[in-house]
């Protein structure tokens, strides 16, 4: 189900809508007063972001924000609800940027909201293997040799790879499943003391792998059904061998880096990458996406 404007505006339009979601996700499954142990309501404290327990003896108080990235902020619940709302209705993200035009924030704090959010939709601790058919392949992220300085640029030409200065990515994806994605720290990480354990790490033994014909995928020949799309030689689809869709997934990441960040530096490219990977992987769920976000503010 497509998540309108309208329909968050109705269900998020104010601070008081965004706390009481927030304490009904840290504390709906407690069964009683953390204090009194007793089976009890707790109200909302009118001023304060916290609620009280009911029973006049006790007068425990919770603070649900307490732990979460919105511990000690000083925006209000609904710009940060909005802004997530941002992240999840687009398929490109949002630039910081663009959160400082929305909000009316500065951008130093537009830039934080956004890598605070980035936080909750990464899917670094997803311990669950992938199984199936899976499609491994690298990338770079970097730009274009003719933007280039004339002396980097000649480097580049020299050593024939054009891909001098630029960061590696690594990814595997389960067709019609999740995808998990690494960024390598430097062009000469892409070989095979980096991608092998990426693949053995993060899909079950058995499975169909589908690879271009980099040699590091060879020893992984083992221990999964190992596949190879030749394209050094003109080959791209093998009956429904390919590589298509994690070709295409990388393409869409970097028109979002490019069209959406401009530039974005290697010490954080990570955690676009994780934006992006978890975008791709709930991109059919709408409302329901907005939903994870949220619960994972108090996990």
């Amino acid at each position: 189900m497509k998540y309108t404007i309208n329909k968050f505006r109705e269900e998020y339009g104010n601070d008081d809508a965004c706390l009481d979601l927030i304490f009904k996700l840290r504390y709906a499954k407690v069964p009683c007063c953390p204090c009194c142990s007793q089976a009890t309501d707790f109200k909302r404290v009118k001023g304060r972001k916290s609620y009280v327990c009911s029973d006049k003896d006790c007068q425990y108080q919770l603070y649900p924000l307490v732990g979460t990235i919105f511990e000690k902020t000083h925006i209000s619940l609904s710009d940060w609800f909005y802004a997530i709302y941002l992240m999840i209705s687009t398929r490109n993200g949002v630039a910081a940027k663009e959160l400082e035009r929305q909000l009316g924030v500065t951008y130093k704090t537009a830039w934080r909201m956004g890598h605070q959010l980035r936080k909750l939709m990464s899917n670094g601790k997803l311990s669950d293997l992938l199984s199936g058919v899976i499609e491994a392949d690298e990338t770079f992220i970097g730009g274009k040799n003719k933007n280039m300085h004339k002396a980097k640029r000649d480097m580049m030409n020299a050593n024939g790879t054009g891909t001098i200065n630029k960061i590696p990515v690594l990814a595997v994806l389960e067709r019609g499943g999740n995808v998990k994605t690494k960024v390598l720290q430097h062009n000469k990480d892409a070989n095979m003391t980096t991608m092998v354990p990426m693949v053995k790490n993060n899909v079950a033994p058995g499975s169909v792998l589908v690879t271009d014909g980099h040699g590091a995928y060879r020893i992984l020949a083992g221990e999964y059904s190992h596949e190879v799309v030749s394209h050094g030689e003109d080959e791209y689809v093998r009956g429904t061998f390919h590589t298509n869709t994690i070709e295409g997934y990388f393409s869409h990441l970097k028109r979002m880096i490019s069209g959406t960040h401009i530039h974005v530096s290697q010490k954080h490219l990570q955690a676009y990458v994780d934006e992006h990977s978890f975008r791709y992987v709930h991109r059919k769920e709408g409302q329901e996406m907005f939903k994870t976000v949220l619960g994972r503010i108090v996990q």
